[in-house]
């Protein structure tokens, strides 16, 4: 964010102080609000997080006030801005990585409450797995191994196979094409 420590405002001390600092946020924010969120809505991908972003400057602002000798405010307000959606897109990628691991570690503690149910849904998995290596061109095969069977995303695919995700996401489809071939489409043709 612009700086500061973090803390509530209650932690700042004087009441005065923190009016003095709302007052003078809230000025900036009326005179410039427009422009600060376009800034936001142009660098963030995520347009549900735009509003966060924008309520989280004003505190932001409040915290740490603009310095009063800049003489391009505007310019002062695009970098802060700017830095903050960068830092809230890093905060975002820090905690989905570490829910990701988490997931990953918690996936191989999981046990099945009855483990004949398991072993029966694991060899069948791979009975499955080498039928479709049979049918598939290699690295199509590969893909849908890598993606359904060890239940990797694309971008691991990707780095697995040292290829690019487009590649992947092409393998994939080409292969899910072919196995929907396979495969009836409804239950009377099971049968």
């Amino acid at each position: 964010m612009t700086g500061g420590t973090k803390g509530t405002i209650s932690n700042w001390g004087n009441r005065t102080e923190v009016r003095k600092r709302v007052g003078l946020a809230a000025e900036i924010f009326d005179r410039y609000g427009d422009e600060i969120r376009a800034i936001i809505h142009f660098n963030v991908k995520d347009k549900s997080k735009a509003d966060d972003i924008f309520q989280e400057f004003f505190v932001s602002i409040v915290r740490k006030p603009i310095p009063t000798d800049i003489q391009d405010i505007r310019g002062y307000l695009y970098r802060a801005v700017t830095n903050d959606v960068i830092d809230t897109s890093r905060q975002t990628k820090k905690h989905r990585d570490r829910v990701q691991k988490y997931a990953e570690c918690r996936k191989y503690f999981v046990i099945s409450e009855d483990p004949q149910e398991t072993a029966i849904q694991v060899e069948n998995t791979k009975k499955m797995l080498q039928l479709i290596e049979s049918h598939l061109p290699k690295r199509e095969a590969e893909v849908v191994v890598q993606r359904f069977g060890h239940g990797f995303n694309t971008t691991d695919t990707a780095e697995r196979m040292q290829v690019d995700k487009r590649i992947v996401s092409r393998y994939l489809s080409a292969a899910l094409k072919k196995m929907r071939q396979y495969v009836p489409e409804n239950e009377d043709e099971i049968r």
